[in-house]
């Protein structure tokens, strides 16, 4: 990841952007016989998209996420259960994050991953979505949620923004702490 990629600030836009697009989406297949059917298809794209954009911050091969992806897509036909598929989306959203784009410690990720992908996906089963517009802000909370996530590891982000510094550098940095003591 370069140091002019916030993802903080991009998986908050990229919550508001999909939970936006998903309101005349859903509005426009809500009339329709297959509305269930397309409502998994919506939340399957705006996670292909998101997992898409987290192999490139990672710096794996957006192949990588693909047979996770394949495996979901799959149960977008197979499973008939709401409930059952969101919660096999928040694995697999966990698995592609700390599985595959940013390893991390298994513990630290596995606690991470069930504090924010369990713990986001209770929030909005708390905020009870019913409406076109109750699941998009429920989306946007769940992004929001998501966003919390780089907060905690950052050691990825401290790696990723901290350019190496020059020798130059590192001694002027000394210089201005013996001034300072």
């Amino acid at each position: 990841m370069t140091a002019s990629q916030r993802p903080i600030r991009t998986t908050i836009f990229f919550g508001l952007i999909c939970s936006l697009i998903f309101i005349p989406i859903n509005m426009f297949f809500e009339i329709t016989f297959f509305r269930p059917l397309f409502f998994r298809l919506a939340l399957f794209a705006i996670l292909a998209a998101y997992s898409l954009i987290l192999a490139s911050w990672g710096n794996k091969r957006r192949i990588s996420v693909l047979f996770p992806l394949l495996f979901l897509f799959l149960f977008v036909f197979c499973q008939t259960s709401a409930p059952a598929f969101l919660l096999l989306s928040l694995g697999m959203l966990s698995w592609i994050r700390s599985g595959i784009c940013f390893q991390n410690a298994f513990a630290r990720s596995l606690g991470v991953e069930i504090l924010f992908s369990i713990g986001g996906g209770a929030l909005v089963a708390c905020f009870n979505p019913h409406s076109t517009l109750t699941w998009a802000l429920g989306i946007w909370m769940f992004f929001l949620i998501q966003s919390l996530y780089f907060t905690v590891m950052t050691d990825m982000e401290e790696d990723a923004v901290a350019p190496p510094l020059d020798l130059f550098e590192q001694a002027r940095m000394r210089a201005e702490g013996i001034l300072r003591d």
